[in-house]
């Protein structure tokens, strides 16, 4: 397994103006026990070669577009992603060139992160952990869209953060008998009562898990960050405001994901709204128009 020390995540990260903000040393180390246990896919060599090609002073984009194209399957997945209602485009993409001219390397390379990924999960998981994963694909399509009401944040980020927010939960239904029980209870609902009964069956949690493998996959910061805080309703007052802006989409996807589940409003879900809405300067009868705009849609589709 590909999978870093705990001390290389944490020496990974020492000019970050968030460091600070990272799980200690223990916690990471505890996280690592439990990955260390779990079937996790290697990280292909297509994420580290575009993220190498991201840290060059002048990245080539016809040598990163040459990378994805030489996997054709990968290629149709991509051209499928960037041309899906959530990016937006004015026109159909045809080509991985024209793609990364119009759409740029970064977030061209946070789609092809997605994408891999998801075709990793799709073939490795079974029985609960599949519930999960499918959960988590409907995660990002809808964080995506949720993205279309923030500035800061654009659709493939948001896609990717949706993507990525699950793989501690993927990771502890390999490892707890019966774990998608307890996540369907609560991993909507009340996800502290979730993390409380993974610490106690393994010694940590799906965000600090979830922060490894981000880690692991090389995902900007900001992600991984997000990852890390999901579940948190104190938002540090430090975090720059891309970073909030990413947290406010996450939560107003869980919320509009409880909503298509018909789990009501709670007093956490409703305090998380009230923050996210004030964050990306969204009024209540905006929000609500989305909502009814997205469920209307989701009654079409079932139709």
């Amino acid at each position: 397994m590909s999978t870093p020390t705990a001390d290389a995540i944490r020496e990974s990260i020492p000019d970050s103006v968030y460091a600070e903000y990272y799980p200690p040393r223990t916690a990471l180390e505890a996280a690592f026990r439990a990955v260390r246990r779990a079937k996790v896919p290697q990280v292909p060599n297509i994420v580290l070669s575009l993220r190498e090609e991201l840290r060059q002073p002048e990245p080539d984009l016809m040598r990163a577009a040459d990378l994805v194209e030489q996997d054709l399957a990968m290629t149709g997945q991509v051209l499928k992603a960037i041309n899906s209602p959530f990016m937006a485009n004015r026109a159909k993409i045809s080509s991985v060139r024209r793609a990364v001219g119009l759409i740029g390397l970064r977030r061209l390379t946070n789609l092809v992160t997605a994408v891999t990924f998801s075709r990793l999960m799709v073939g490795e998981r079974k029985g609960g952990a599949r519930q999960i994963f499918g959960f988590t694909q409907e995660q990002a399509r809808v964080s995506a869209a949720v993205a279309a009401l923030a500035h800061e944040v654009t659709a493939d980020e948001a896609y990717l953060f949706g993507m990525m927010q699950n793989v501690g939960n993927l990771i502890f239904a390999d490892l707890i008998k019966g774990y998608e029980n307890e996540w369907t209870l609560y991993a909507l609902a009340n996800p502290q009562n979730l993390m409380n009964s993974e610490r106690r069956a393994l010694s940590t949690d799906h965000p600090t898990v979830g922060f490894l493998m981000a880690g692991t996959w090389h995902l900007p910061e900001a992600v991984v960050l997000a990852i890390y805080y999901q579940n948190t309703l104190e938002v540090p007052a430090a975090f720059d405001l891309h970073l909030r802006s990413l947290m406010a989409v996450s939560k107003l996807t869980r919320l509009l994901l409880a909503l298509r589940r018909g789990i009501e409003d709670t007093p956490a879900l409703l305090d998380q709204r009230d923050w996210s809405l004030q964050e990306l300067d969204i009024s209540l009868d905006d929000w609500e128009r989305f909502v009814a705009h997205h469920l209307a849609n989701d009654e079409h589709n079932a139709e």
